[in-house]
């Protein structure tokens, strides 16, 4: 069978599954995320193992459709930036410092201290630590989507702190690369200026986790700078050059491009993860006069076909035969993940006066873990730092602190909180929301 068809009947099968039993579970109150989320896991390595079966092996389909799957996952964040309320997101400014800052500590020490107390080394107790504190926002700004909640108090402070959180765990990263002699990617302009340094520097050679930090600080900053100012003053003037191409959907297809060149940027430039580019650009194209048109179109490419992919890519990258008897430790680590996050950054949040309920919203959205803590865990492995032990814990660390995000923030909304009401807009945000839904379903 060609590598093209192979692929085509895996979407076939996988997509409309995704969205079956994302129908079926949504009956019984549960998240749509999680059907999706579970397809994957059945289809993956640790069931069925769909991508190594005889009609789809021998080819690279399954590879092909996990990098299809990442674009959804950076079509997902732009969406998440569109849908964000840019005035609260400006006032949850210093809370999201905070509560990122408060939610890279606690998992780091927590994790580390709980792996080393397990009879593990002092590097890999490090290494497990450093892949806890990264959150994966996704998983987060979906169900904040799906429950009409992105211009919420509690969103805007969650996505926030999640960016700042990615940007923190490359800091936690680049330490960890930098404590065991190990060759990282030399993607991205930091890498390289740090290597350069390095070879020809005296002090670069001396000290290279100084030098590197500095120019990670350095390119992060720029990026930042670069990308804003570049989106905020020409996000307008490109969308109405677009129009003038006289070509069907001309602005979803230019659009389009630009999410995936600030995503190229972020891990070049910046080196920071592509998810990153793709929602600052959402973030400053919510101000854009034709954000309506732009959030339309995206969302019928988006939750039609590129998003659901990225969830059951998820489940599809899962093995848990590889745990074999190491029960206690994927408890204990899996306990650390939630309590971490939850306690971290809902005190944090606490701290700033946002309330008890809030707080305990803010903390449930920041529990999930994903690409960055897999890459850690990548890492770990390759540098011989992780054992097949390890490694599986983390995976299905990563796996459960996903599944269970969706669960735990719906219950947390549940929860009654006398500001919901008093939250200005939030009536408003409802009506639009239920609108879009409306179009959807249309």
């Amino acid at each position: 069978m060609p590598p093209a068809i192979q692929l085509a009947l895996l979407i076939a099968i996988l997509l409309p599954a995704g969205k079956i039993v994302a129908a079926l579970l949504t009956r019984f109150g549960i998240p749509a995320i999680l059907g999706e989320l579970l397809v994957g896991v059945i289809a993956g390595p640790g069931c069925f193992d769909m991508l190594h079966m005889h009609a789809f092996s021998g080819s690279d389909a399954g590879s092909a459709f996990l990098l299809i799957a990442q674009i959804g996952g950076l079509v997902l964040m732009f969406i998440a930036g569109l849908e964000t309320d840019i005035d609260r997101m400006r006032e949850a400014g210093v809370t999201a410092f905070l509560v990122a800052l408060s939610g890279v500590i606690w998992p780091f020490f927590l994790g580390a201290g709980a792996a080393h107390t397990l009879g593990l080394s002092w590097s890999t107790s490090c290494f497990l630590g450093g892949a806890l504190t990264a959150t994966s926002v996704s998983i987060s700004a979906r169900t904040l989507m799906d429950a009409g909640r992105m211009t919420s108090p509690e969103a805007s402070v969650i996505l926030g702190a999640a960016v700042i959180d990615d940007v923190m765990g490359l800091f936690v990263l680049a330490f960890l690369a930098a404590s065991c002699s190990t060759t990282t990617s030399s993607f991205g302009v930091a890498p390289a200026l740090s290597a350069w340094l390095q070879g020809h520097s005296a002090f670069g050679s001396s000290h290279p986790l100084m030098v590197q930090m500095t120019l990670l600080a350095v390119c992060v900053s720029a990026f930042f700078v670069i990308a804003y100012a570049a989106a905020h003053y020409g996000a307008d003037p490109f969308m109405r050059l677009a129009r003038k191409l006289d070509v069907n959907e001309a602005v979803t297809s230019c659009v389009l491009a630009l999410v995936l060149l600030y995503a190229v940027s972020a891990e070049w430039l910046g080196s920071v993860a592509g998810i990153t580019g793709a929602y600052l650009l959402g973030y400053v194209f919510a101000s854009a006069k034709l954000k309506p048109l732009i959030e339309r179109t995206f969302h019928s490419i988006g939750h039609g076909f590129l998003v659901p992919l990225f969830f059951v890519s998820i489940g599809l990258s899962s093995n848990f035969r590889a745990l074999g008897g190491h029960w206690l430790l994927l408890s204990v680590i899996f306990a650390v993940a939630v309590v971490s996050k939850l306690v971290g950054c809902g005190s944090a949040a606490l701290v700033m006066g946002m309330g008890k309920v809030r707080s305990f919203r803010v903390g449930c959205g920041m529990i999930s873990r994903g690409e960055v803590g897999l890459i850690v865990t990548a890492m770990g492995a390759s540098t011989g730092i992780f054992r097949e032990s390890e490694v599986a814990v983390m995976v299905t660390v990563v796996l459960l602190t996903t599944l269970i995000t969706p669960l735990i923030m719906r219950g947390a909304f549940s929860i009654g909180d006398g500001d919901d009401i008093l939250a200005p807009g939030s009536e408003q945000a409802s009506e639009d929301y239920t609108g879009v839904l409306e179009f959807q379903a249309e």
